[in-house]
């Protein structure tokens, strides 16, 4: 049986690039911390992954530092940047990736006055009405904290605009970005954009679970989260995850070039995937403005836990949500963004993800939608039957 795997939302496979520079990083296991030559070739190596993360993103080198991936940077920008920074607001959407809306939960236990920035209902775009009246309420706000691309539905936020509107409004306000669905995958300038911190993570673009990054504008202070010897300037302590970090570089290095060809490779493969399945009947595209890389979809009538099923049986794996926020030993939460979506009831128990990857082709997402079309209709009658 075939595997068309299409959850390239939750992870996707090492790249060739990727893997070659792991298994290269390995050959010198040491310490870059050390001060002998093992050590010192390490530390080089480091650092020129440092180089190639920060291009991709506009950044300077030393703007870089390393993580655990997009959990620990969002967790380190959120956590480190409000706790040095007084008593004052901090502000998000409730369409958040759960590793963003938790710390501001664990803000708001200590202390911390939290605001919620609405969107504009279905469409799950910021409503920069309601960011310029938080900004400009007597209490100060520390950080804001808004995600590129949404990772179930695909959203794109217009990130330029939101920090042009920060900047202008409140300039000491700090403005993080969660791109981890959008890093190396939609042109990103932290310096054009407004930005001051910005978390991304390695296996999203083919590299290595475990290796992420933060970046950190030069001038904005944080307070460490991981207390350690001091490495990456002292705001992450912790060996660093060398060949995690070289697989990293590598796939961003790899897919940085590439980014508007891919855009639009990604691009045929979801209006192919839409284009097949205009043959089913029932279904409702959710979101607006969203990636290319995402599709999220009600199928009317059908549970998605059963699709799903359905679907791996045949070798076509998709999601029913974000893999950070579902458990396979517990029955699936009702999605706040969803519920911020302001969906009917009905599509958001019924919705599916379907996130696509330059390793996919053509004729894959042409048998994933039969596969995908045959299933709902065989479900749907046999719901009909009962």
């Amino acid at each position: 049986m075939n595997k068309i795997y299409l959850d390239n939302a939750a992870t996707g496979p090492i790249s060739h690039m990727a893997k070659t520079a792991a298994l290269s990083a390995l050959e010198n296991f040491a310490n870059p911390s050390a001060m002998h030559g093992m050590g010192i070739d390490a530390e080089k190596d480091l650092q020129k992954a440092r180089e190639i993360v920060a291009r991709s993103i506009g950044a300077q080198p030393a703007e870089i530092i390393f993580t655990s991936g997009g959990t620990e940077s969002n967790n380190m920008a959120i956590l480190g940047a409000v706790k040095l920074r007084g008593n004052m607001a901090a502000a998000t959407t409730k369409a958040e990736h759960p590793s963003v809306l938790h710390p501001f939960e664990k803000l708001a236990e200590n202390g911390f006055m939290l605001k919620y920035i609405n969107l504009l209902n279905t469409s799950g775009l910021v409503d920069m009405q309601s960011l310029k009246q938080i900004l400009s309420e007597d209490n100060p706000v520390a950080l804001i904290s808004i995600h590129h691309i949404q990772n179930e539905t695909g959203v794109m936020q217009d990130i330029a605009a939101i920090g042009k509107l920060i900047k202008e409004t409140s300039p000491k306000t700090l403005f993080h970005v969660d791109a981890v669905q959008s890093f190396c995958k939609i042109p990103i300038n932290v310096n054009t954009m407004n930005i001051d911190l910005l978390s991304v993570s390695a296996h999203k673009i083919g590299g290595l679970k475990g290796s992420g990054a933060l970046f950190v504008k030069k001038g904005v202070h944080l307070r460490p989260i991981i207390l350690g010897a001091g490495q990456e300037t002292g705001l992450r302590g912790g060996t660093e995850n060398t060949s995690g970090i070289a697989a990293f570089a590598a796939a961003s290095g790899e897919h940085q070039p590439a980014i508007a060809d891919n855009y639009k490779y990604a691009a045929a493969l979801k209006e192919r995937f839409l284009l097949n399945l205009n043959k089913l009947s029932g279904i409702y595209v959710n979101g607006e403005n969203t990636s290319p890389y995402i599709l999220n979809l009600s199928v009317k009538d059908i549970r998605p836990e059963v699709l799903l099923n359905a679907l791996s049986a045949e070798g076509v794996y998709i999601s029913a949500g974000s893999a950070c926020s579902s458990s396979k030993a517990q029955k699936r939460k009702e999605s706040l963004t969803f519920k911020e979506y302001a969906l009917p009831q009905e599509r958001a128990e019924t919705a599916v993800r379907i996130s696509f990857s330059i390793n996919n082709t053509i004729e894959e997402i042409d048998a994933a939608a039969a596969i995908f079309i045959q299933n709902a209709d065989k479900l749907r009658s046999v719901r009909r039957v009962k």
